[in-house]
């Protein structure tokens, strides 16, 4: 344990009503968790919340972000419940490994996502958009979730791991295989993070994530075995994590398990998101439906979205960054103080788990008025708005600092290209009346959602 000399004025951190005996404020968090986060910040910038017995301590406002995420990060580590239980089958990811291996890891992965990239995988993207598509039909309905996932998926193998499906084909049965693993991954990342003791009990669900984890395991481990025999450029990510650097340093074969995997659980869960998010907001709204439409066809020309469109969709831009503020994907993730600590004029004990949730920041009124209102207008006619909210700590889905996600590009990109690829052709309207409603696990996703397609009249 590390002591620091803290001042004497700082006071106790506030705690959120509404705990129970040995439960503390699961059910809130399991039952509707943006609701409960969306109080906090009415409680104080830094609100303990109980995860069970456990305290968990919840950031409240911007200025606490940047002194954990940027001023003073080396006082925060990754850890607290989310991490550690996520660590299960990300092992030392990019995303998870603690600061001590952070710098080594973060400079072997980085020219996978140089800028210089982008474009070779913008063009691996559009062929799985292309696929995807050229199977839709007039009036056809989508199950939108599921089929955004299968999108992504198909873009972040393509781009990712050239060869996955070298064997199996990308068949039916294989995608809704991977993409059931996935989801049980996600699903109990977050029952891991809020009830940490479920995962020492021998329940189904359990042994089906674990059996996720190991399926998804294997094959990683037969696609890194088949690059290292080839010994070839394929012109992917995998290539790139494979590649020594100048000095002749390099991932180790376990190393490159975990990137892989961070990159791919997060490369599919939060392109399908905010992907079907977007169609959501866009399909309740039809006049900026058909003004994004408008320019995408005007950039595009007919064809599919390449990357030099991409600084030329000002709307859309828009409306992507609207989504990722309203419905940011990362919802929730976590920090462990490794010292007595301050944070704001609270007292922080060593060991404590910090809870950042980039929701909570994104829908206070006083940062975004009306926050609950879709609104791409908040980020029109200045094409550096996100970077000037980022650097206000107003807007971090990605996180930001020296562990902001490496792919943050990547990923921007892919819900860019798709987007405007597929509102080109397709107006997509409410398939039913049902609520579209919102699944708070460890992404934030849109259930109920149902959309028809209307194959648009080019004037």
């Amino acid at each position: 344990m590390t002591t620091t000399s803290l001042p004497a004025s700082l006071v106790p951190v506030p705690r959120a009503p509404g705990a129970l005996p040995g439960v503390g404020h699961l059910r809130q968090l399991l039952v509707d968790p943006t609701r409960f986060l969306a109080r906090l910040p009415s409680y104080g910038d830094l609100v303990e919340i109980r995860l069970g017995p456990r305290p968990a301590y919840v950031v409240c406002s911007p200025e606490v972000v940047s002194e954990i995420l940027v001023s003073r990060h080396r006082d925060f580590d990754k850890g607290g419940p989310f991490f550690d239980n996520i660590s299960v089958f990300f092992g030392d990811g990019l995303a998870t490994c603690p600061n001590a291996k952070h710098t080594r890891l973060r400079r072997l992965t980085q020219p996978a996502f140089h800028p210089s990239k982008l474009p070779g995988y913008a063009e691996l993207a559009g062929r799985e958009i292309t696929a995807v598509t050229r199977e839709w039909r007039e009036g056809q309905v989508l199950d939108v979730r599921r089929l955004m996932q299968e999108l992504a998926m198909r873009i972040t193998v393509s781009t990712m791991l050239a060869s996955w499906f070298a064997d199996t084909g990308a068949d039916a049965d294989t995608i809704r295989r991977t993409l059931g693993d996935v989801d049980v991954l996600v699903s109990g990342a977050f029952l891991r993070m809020v009830a940490p003791g479920i995962a020492r009990l021998p329940l189904p669900t359990n042994r089906r994530y674990a059996q996720a984890r190991d399926s998804l395991y294997a094959h990683i481990d037969a696609t890194v075995a088949a690059y290292r025999r080839a010994d070839s450029d394929q012109g992917d990510l995998l290539s790139m994590f494979l590649a020594e650097d100048g000095d002749g340093n390099a991932l180790s074969d376990t190393e490159v398990r975990e990137q892989v995997m961070t990159m791919f659980i997060a490369g599919i869960s939060t392109t399908a998101a905010m992907l079907a998010w977007t169609l959501h907001y866009l399909s309740l709204d039809d006049d900026l439906d058909a003004a994004v439409a408008a320019e995408a066809r005007k950039v595009c020309g007919g064809g599919p979205a390449r990357h030099e469109h991409l600084p030329q969709l000002p709307a859309l831009m828009a409306v992507v960054t609207e989504a990722f503020r309203i419905r940011p994907s990362a919802w929730l993730f976590s920090r462990t103080s490794v010292t007595d600590t301050s944070l704001g004029h609270y007292r922080v004990p060593d060991g404590a788990d910090i809870l950042i949730s980039p929701y909570i920041i994104h829908h206070r009124p006083d940062l975004f008025p009306e926050p609950d209102r879709f609104d791409p207008g908040r980020w029109s006619g200045d094409g550096r708005s996100w970077a000037k909210a980022e650097r206000a700590m107003a807007l971090v889905p990605f996180g930001t600092g020296i562990r902001k996600c490496i792919g943050h590009d990547f990923t921007v990109m892919n819900v860019m290209l798709s987007l405007a690829s597929i509102l080109a052709d397709w107006k997509l309207t409410p398939a039913t009346s049902r609520p579209v409603t919102l699944i708070g696990r460890s992404i934030i996703e849109p259930r109920n959602l149902d959309l028809r397609l209307h194959r648009r009249q080019v004037s």
